[in-house]
C-alpha cells in the first residue's frame, strides 16, 4: 500500500510538472507563431503586388492609377491585371513608337515583386521605420524606392537602387536617408523595376501604405519592456505590422541559423495573404 501511494505521488508530481511546463511555453509564446491583428480589418485593401497575384501591376508600357486598391490603365481594360501578361518575366519592353524589340533583346524580369506589407494600411510606432520587399529572382537593372504623402503631390523621398543579386527579401531604412514620417498621415511607398529610363510608363511597381501611429503610454511601455524574443509578438498583437516584421527581420539577420524566426515570419506573411512569399522563408529552413 505504501509503495502504491509513493508511485501515485510520483505520477502526480510528474503530471503537475508537465502542466507547468506547458503553461510556461504558452505564456512566453516561445514555440507559438505570432498573430497579427489588423487595426482596421474592414478598410479598403491598399497593397499592390507585381506578378502572379490579384491586384497586380503587370504592365507593358502602360500608365495606371490606383482606384480603391485596383489599377485602371489607359488601354480600355477594367484593370491592368485583366489586360497584361501573366508574369513579369514574359514582358517585352516597347520603345516610344510602340514597336516591339526583337526576341533576341527580350528583357527578363523576376516573376514577382511584392511589398512585405499588410493588406490594409499598416501601422508603425517608429517615425523612421524599415520597409521590406520580396523579389523572386536576380535582377541586374535599376530599381527605385519612392515614398509619397497621399495628401501631397510631391514625393517625400525618391532614390535609385541597384538591382537584387538573388531572390530574397530586401529592405530599406528611412533613418539612413534622414526621412521621418509625420504621425497620423497615410503614406504610400513604392518599389519599382525601371524597364526603360527613357520611358517610365513601362515601370513595374509594387506598393503599400503605412501610417505612423504613436502608441499610448501603456502600449509604449509594453513595447519597451518586452524582450527582443517577445517584442514582435506584442507588435503583431496590437496591430503594428511594420514593427513586427522589422523586429523579426532583424532577428533573422542576427541569428541566421535559427529556424524559428523564419517560421514565424512566414506565419505572419500567410496571415496577410502573402503565401508565395512565405514559401521562400520556409524553403530556407527545408520546409516545402
Amino acid at each position: 500500500m505504501t509503495l502504491s501511494i509513493r508511485k501515485s505521488s510520483l505520477y502526480l508530481i510528474i503530471l503537475i510538472t508537465c502542466i507547468s511546463c506547458c503553461e510556461s511555453v504558452h505564456a512566453t509564446g516561445s514555440d507559438l507563431s505570432p498573430v497579427y491583428i489588423p487595426p482596421n480589418p474592414d478598410a479598403d485593401k491598399s497593397r499592390l503586388e507585381a506578378g502572379e497575384a490579384d491586384f497586380t501591376n503587370r504592365g507593358e508600357s502602360v500608365r495606371g492609377e490606383r482606384v480603391r486598391g485596383t489599377l485602371r490603365g489607359t488601354r480600355g481594360a477594367t484593370s491592368m491585371s485583366e489586360s497584361l501578361t501573366e508574369d513579369l518575366s514574359q514582358m517585352i519592353v516597347t520603345n516610344l513608337k510602340g514597336k516591339k524589340i526583337s526576341k533576341s533583346k527580350k528583357v527578363i524580369f523576376p516573376k514577382r515583386l511584392v511589398p512585405i506589407a499588410s493588406e490594409q494600411t499598416g501601422f508603425t510606432s517608429n517615425s523612421q521605420p524599415n520597409l521590406y520587399w520580396y523579389i523572386s529572382a536576380q535582377y541586374q537593372g535599376t530599381m527605385e524606392f519612392k515614398l509619397l504623402d497621399r495628401q501631397d503631390t510631391q514625393p517625400v523621398m525618391s532614390v535609385k537602387l541597384t538591382g537584387s543579386p538573388a531572390e530574397g527579401i530586401y529592405g530599406l531604412k528611412l533613418r539612413e536617408y534622414n526621412v521621418q514620417l509625420k504621425p497620423g498621415i497615410e503614406y504610400e511607398w513604392f518599389i519599382t523595376i525601371i524597364t526603360d529610363p527613357q520611358e517610365r510608363s513601362g515601370d513595374i511597381y509594387a506598393s503599400a501604405t503605412i501610417m505612423y501611429v504613436e502608441p499610448s503610454n501603456d502600449l509604449n511601455d509594453k513595447f519597451n519592456t518586452a524582450s527582443l524574443e517577445q517584442r514582435y509578438y506584442v507588435y503583431a498583437k496590437n496591430g503594428y505590422w511594420y514593427d513586427s516584421i522589422s523586429s523579426l527581420s532583424s532577428l533573422i539577420e542576427q541569428y541566421a541559423t535559427t529556424k524559428k524566426y523564419r517560421l514565424h515570419r512566414a506565419a505572419l506573411l500567410k496571415q496577410v495573404n502573402l503565401t508565395k512569399v512565405a514559401r521562400y522563408d520556409l524553403s530556407l529552413v527545408n520546409i516545402p
